[in-house]
């Protein structure tokens, strides 16, 4: 199912205000989901902030990039940080980071497009032990379900969501689902709060569930995606009332098949037997593994992330108890990239470990090793995000 798609018009549109523009800062790092430390920039020192979005945010979270921090309101000593990154350049354009704020502008800007001759607007709303953004009454006095997801994860023209498993995006799916039998009109409003995606998918890749969920129940859920643009103060208008949003890879997602990247990082430098291959060394560093599944991709990289308690049958399996971390990067796609995903790891600068996990084809290795973790390389996570939303999703 695909959606239309419609642009925003008028000569004096309507605004929202997502945040406040108190100082700016640049990104030093991200010690959990909830912390970012920031650089003041030639001052010295760091400044603790609030991150109000708990995605990954892999395309963000890179020393450097350019903060909007807003002061937090009643502030009191005991309070961890004084300061809430708001938001963040990047290409050029203002990201908001306050997921929770799209709900003012989903009710201001773009509820009223997207539901016809809406009366009233009611946030928060509860049925049972279940509570909803939006209940909405239109004039024919029809009841609408509206939950709200914000979509910051835009790369190769295709806004994806969610950036990290949300067991509550699916909950609310299938409780919204059970409810349209009950008489109540659905939707679930992704909100893309920067770029400019021609396309909306939900994301297979981190969330094969969720995006399996989005198919099934779109007959009975409407599916929206709007898109948002925001300036430096925390301006935001409505772009488009309607971004199209694909749905035909929920098949691909119930599938359970594609590929992916393994990260170890070896802490030191050790000699291990691995299989036929014999002794090898391995130095310290980080190793990327580029392999496939064309069944059961879950359990597959299940089992890789498992240290202990396996028999070992592939070359990984000999190298991960020696891990001292252990990353898994799925890449649900129609084809076998395996081989394509190696190639990238060699153009990145990756040092080949010889034969390793290549029996079965003419590369020289799967394996390469890094001096550095793979998320801190740009280039890992650019060629990524392009497997992940265009490559992979390219059909035979």
């Amino acid at each position: 199912m695909t959606s239309g798609s419609s642009t925003a018009s008028g000569s004096a549109r309507k605004s929202i205000q997502l945040f406040r523009n108190d100082r700016e800062a640049f990104f030093a790092r991200r010690p959990n989901r909830f912390l970012i430390l920031a650089d003041p920039g030639g001052t010295g020192g760091e400044i603790p902030c609030h991150c109000p979005n708990p995605g990954r945010l892999i395309e963000f979270v890179f020393p450097g990039t350019k903060l909007i921090l807003e002061k937090r309101e009643n502030h009191t000593d005991t309070a961890k940080t004084a300061w809430t990154a708001a938001g963040l350049y990047y290409r050029d354009a203002v990201v908001p980071l306050y997921s929770s704020r799209a709900n003012r502008a989903a009710q201001r800007l773009i509820l009223p497009e997207i539901i016809p001759n809406l009366t009233e607007i009611k946030p928060e709303h509860t049925i049972g032990q279940s509570r909803f953004d939006f209940l909405c009454v239109d004039r024919d006095n029809r009841q609408h379900l509206v939950e709200v997801k914000a979509c910051s994860l835009v790369e190769y023209g295709t806004a994806m969501f969610p950036d990290a498993p949300s067991a509550r995006a699916a909950k609310h799916l299938a409780e919204l689902a059970e409810l349209s039998a009950r008489g109540f009109v659905c939707h679930v409003l992704f909100v893309i709060v920067h770029g400019n995606p021609s396309v909306f998918i939900p994301n297979l890749h981190t969330d094969p569930a969720f995006a399996a969920a989005v198919s099934r129940y779109s007959d009975s859920v409407h599916i929206h995606a709007a898109l948002l643009k925001c300036d430096s103060r925390g301006t935001a208008v409505l772009e488009k009332s309607s971004v199209p949003a694909d749905l035909s890879h929920g098949e691909l997602a119930g599938q359970d098949r594609g590929n992916y990247f393994i990260a170890l990082e070896i802490p030191e430098k050790t000699s291990i037997p691995v299989g036929a291959l014999g002794i090898l060394e391995f130095e310290k560093g980080w190793y990327v593994y580029a392999g496939s599944a064309q069944k059961n991709l879950s359990r597959r990289i299940a089992r890789h992330l498992r240290k202990v308690r396996k028999q070992k049958h592939w070359h990984l399996d000999y190298l991960t108890p020696e891990a001292k971390t252990i990353k898994a990067f799925p890449v649900c796609s129609y084809r076998n990239l395996e081989c394509v995903m190696a190639e990238e790891l060699r153009r990145l600068g990756g040092i080949p470990v010889s034969g390793f996990g290549c029996s079965d084809c003419r590369c020289g290795s799967h394996l390469y090793r890094f001096s550095a973790p793979p998320l801190s390389n740009r280039g890992f996570v650019d060629m990524l995000l392009r497997l992940r939303h265009r490559d992979g999703l390219q059909r035979p």
